[in-house]
């Protein structure tokens, strides 16, 4: 007769052995990871290494670019930042429009940068509250200058303001934005002293008050500023490198659109491109010879005046005309 202590332990052994003969649980165990990790090549490392990722303290943006509360204006003018509305034709363009419109003081302007724009590099531009509606059209809230819905658009609120004829202006306009612009690109950008002694500085006032932490971003710009301009010249002249012989000829351009601009003065004995009163195209020149005449820019070589200052300072119906218009603006 077999005990029961040993009849237990018999059982017990049976059980050890058929546990252990059963498959393992799945409940039990977890399953083998799919996870693979793969060795980071050297040559990546080593430049990981060089240049680590760090973290920077939270810095203020420049107090300029901080939106300002809603108003009971019209809309919002974004240009270019502080510090940088003496050299950016273009902004110039667009305020001296809206002051000479009667229309400025019912905007918000507020200074930004062409990367902070909805298109790259599009500023200056005017943001509505809504869309606007003119001839039963609904226009973008988003207004470019020089487009066809901004011109239909300063019409509708200002029709005092001498209306824009595209069809006679347009050629006009095309001296300004085609062959002074290259000239005023390659003698700011392209001529060492002018960029460093008129671009950076006000490049990087708009900076000022940042955090130093921040102190990069302005280098970054000035960089891409740089190789934007050297793009667009290439672009609009046609030739993959800008030499000494096609700086020669966007200046001879830019001296051939100011003559036909000084003779349309002489031709028409107005006061304005316009006629009587001040337009669009006197607004357009205005962007780029008055900060041609008020700053001091030089050479390539840095050791006498640039030619593109000299010229205009050449054409006393053009300084006339500039400062009529800066008058005009000044006391509005």
């Amino acid at each position: 007769m077999v005990d029961s202590a040993s009849a237990s332990d018999a059982s017990g052994s049976a059980s050890v052995r058929d546990q252990s003969k059963s498959p393992p649980s799945c409940t039990s165990q977890q399953p083998p990871s799919n996870v693979m990790y793969m060795k980071v090549p050297s040559l990546i490392k080593a430049v990981f290494d060089k240049f680590p990722v760090v973290k920077y303290a939270e810095a203020p943006l420049p107090s300029a670019c901080i939106f300002p509360a809603p108003t009971e204006k019209l809309g919002t003018v974004f240009v270019h930042a502080i510090g940088d509305d003496g050299i950016y034709p273009q902004s110039i363009r667009l305020l001296t429009i809206l002051k000479l419109a009667g229309v400025f003081d019912k905007f918000t302007t507020i200074p930004s940068s062409p990367h902070a724009a909805p298109k790259s590099g599009s500023v200056p531009y005017i943001f509505l509250p809504c869309r606007p509606k003119v001839d039963s059209d609904l226009l973008p809230r988003t207004i470019y200058p020089e487009s066809k819905a901004f011109y239909r658009w300063l019409n509708s609120i200002a029709p005092s303001f001498p209306a824009f004829d595209a069809a006679q202006q347009n050629p006009l306009l095309s001296l300004v934005d085609v062959r002074l612009r290259d000239a005023w690109v390659l003698t700011l950008y392209l001529y060492p002293l002018n960029y460093r002694s008129i671009f950076i500085p006000r490049l990087s006032h708009a900076y000022s008050q940042s955090d130093r932490s921040t102190s990069i971003l302005p280098q970054i710009l000035a960089y891409t500023t740089s190789h934007d301009a050297q793009k667009l010249l290439r672009r609009s002249t046609g030739v993959p490198r800008i030499t000494e012989t096609t700086q020669r000829s966007i200046i001879a351009n830019a001296e051939e659109a100011l003559d036909a601009l000084a003779n349309l003065l002489a031709v028409s004995e107005t006061l304005y491109l316009n006629g009587d009163k001040p337009g669009v195209l006197d607004a357009a020149v205005y962007g780029y010879l008055w900060p041609i005449l008020s700053l001091d820019f030089k050479n390539m070589k840095g050791d006498g005046q640039a030619e593109l200052k000299a010229m205009v300072t050449q054409r006393k119906a053009l300084v006339d005309l500039v400062k009529r218009i800066h008058d005009q603006v000044c006391n509005l």
